[in-house]
């Protein structure tokens, strides 16, 4: 059995996660506003080597997460709509949590 802790995610989690993918449908992508694809752990912050908890979450698209110029490559999409990976998370909770 698996604990919270060594890889479990809590049922809390799971439910802000859930929430994240619903605004991900419903609004798009946090940074440009395209058609969501995928929900990112965000990178800052984070113990090298690890990924972030699920309440570090933002709904992304294909390009801003996994393209050549998204999160996971030089960037580019993100400094063109002034984003941080904070910024975004910012306003994942302000959407989902007011």
């Amino acid at each position: 059995m698996r604990r919270v802790g060594d890889g479990a995610m809590s049922a809390a989690g799971k439910r802000h996660m859930g929430k994240v993918a619903e605004l991900g449908i419903s609004a798009g992508c946090i940074v440009c506003g395209e058609p969501f694809a995928h929900v990112h752990h965000i990178l800052e912050g984070r113990i090298p080597g690890r990924k972030s908890g699920p309440f570090c979450t933002v709904p992304l698209c294909y390009e801003c997460h996994e393209g050549s110029h998204g999160i996971h490559g030089t960037r580019q999409r993100w400094s063109l709509n002034k984003a941080s990976e904070l910024d975004a998370l910012e306003r994942t909770l302000e959407a989902i949590y007011g």
